[in-house]
């Protein structure tokens, strides 16, 4: 009973979920984290609080008039200039003395905008801001993303801001829609190919989808037909519902904060893991997946969010970027079809079925643990770099069950 199947979790998980305090990287620089996007840029401007304060002497907390006076000051030591000389508008959006990790800091969110007729991909970058009262202080220019020119989400450092070297030159060179395309395509196949909480949850939904349910337990088999058709509304209700999340967080903004968002994938994959074992929602495996795809769906719009101003742009890149999660999506699908119907036909079926389960719902539940608590738990780095193995393994399986279906029609012929 899901009972019994939730209380062998909850065991497996204390044993192996010793948990360690999040690592914090303490090294009290500054950084300045650049998103380029056709027509724009958005800078994410972090500066240690304690730094800050003893540079310039103003107050480091939260109230109006602290806020303005620490905007006015970012705002008259930083700048972005064009080959030509003329200056880029630097509008700061947001600006909170807030913890992101370790010691507080001034945490400041800005768009940049070029001046007209100047190109978006070539600047210098001006920064003064605490290197010029505290010449040891330094800050980090780095890259977070630049999808049109092939930078797709890892950090590229473009050199340190100091006292002695206050300016750096970026120059990113020639990008266009097409390249914007192709490397939105990348990125989504990518995340999905390494998000394993998304594929563990269809796999999770997929596992009983061969499966009647009768009695409170998994028993007959369903028609071939009727199973294939059953497979196809599960996986195209989960791209329905994270394809309009990620549409309306691009488009219109809506998001909610990454945490619970997280948790929440998390807590799809452990419910889904209980029903392949046990059902909980027989038949309504179509809704479970439209609801919590409407959940990864948000988790998606995270790596978007800065795709761009113009409509044109981040239509081309949501296009881009969905289709790259749907061909990996469907490759995985397609790939453990053959291994998912033969377990289901298999006398020994119940149980593989059952521990496969047991092992997606134990990782999704130390996820989860991890996710809500801000822990690190050893226990999770196994089950990463095992989940590869595991699919590998259930691709050669369905390539051995192929052979021994094809081969013999073969030979007769």
């Amino acid at each position: 009973m899901p009972a019994r199947f939730i209380a062998a979790l909850a065991v497996l998980l204390l044993l192996l979920a010793l948990p360690v305090p999040a690592a914090a990287h303490l090294t009290p620089n500054s950084e300045i984290r650049l998103d380029l996007a056709p027509g724009a840029i958005v800078a994410d401007i972090v500066v240690p609080q304690s730094e800050f304060g003893y540079a310039t002497g103003l107050a480091t907390d939260n109230r109006p008039a602290s806020l303005a006076a620490a905007r006015a000051y970012l705002l008259g030591h930083f700048a972005v200039v064009a080959p030509d000389g003329r200056q880029w508008r630097v509008a700061i959006d947001r600006i909170a003395f807030e913890t992101i990790i370790g010691p507080p800091d001034l945490h400041a969110t800005a768009t940049l905008l070029p001046p007209p007729g100047a190109g978006d991909r070539s600047f210098r970058v001006d920064w003064r801001v605490i290197t010029r009262e505290v010449p040891t202080h330094f800050a980090l220019l780095v890259i977070g993303g630049d999808l049109a020119g092939g930078t797709r989400g890892e950090r590229e450092l473009v050199g340190a801001l100091t006292a002695a070297r206050p300016v750096l030159a970026v120059d990113r060179g020639h990008a266009g829609m097409a390249g914007l395309f192709a490397n939105s395509f990348r990125l989504g196949a990518r995340h999905i190919a390494e998000g394993y909480d998304h594929l563990m949850f269809l796999l999770a939904l997929l596992l009983p989808a061969p499966l009647l349910a009768a009695g409170g337990r998994w028993s007959a088999l369903r028609e071939p037909r009727a199973t294939f058709r059953h497979l196809a509304m599960i996986v195209t209700a989960f791209t329905v519902g994270h394809s309009l999340t990620l549409i309306a967080a691009a488009l219109f903004g809506a998001h909610l904060p990454a945490a619970p968002v997280e948790a929440g994938i998390a807590l799809s994959v452990l419910i889904s893991a209980i029903h392949a074992a046990r059902p909980i929602f027989p038949g309504r495996e179509p809704l479970v997946a439209l609801g919590f795809g409407l959940v990864h769906g948000l988790a998606f719009a995270t790596l978007i969010a800065n795709f761009g101003l113009g409509a044109a742009t981040r239509v081309t890149a949501i296009l881009g970027f969905n289709l790259g999660i749907e061909a990996v999506q469907l490759l995985v699908v397609l790939g453990a079809l053959p291994a998912l119907l033969a377990v289901a036909r298999w006398r020994h079926g119940p149980p593989a079925r059952t521990a496969l389960a047991a092992v997606i719902g134990l990782a999704a539940a130390i996820w989860l643990v991890e996710r809500v608590a801000g822990l690190v738990i050893p226990a999770a780095a196994l089950f990463e770099t095992a989940i590869p193995w595991s699919f590998a393994l259930i691709l050669l399986v369905s390539a051995l069950v192929l052979l021994r279906t094809v081969l013999p029609r073969a030979q007769r012929a």
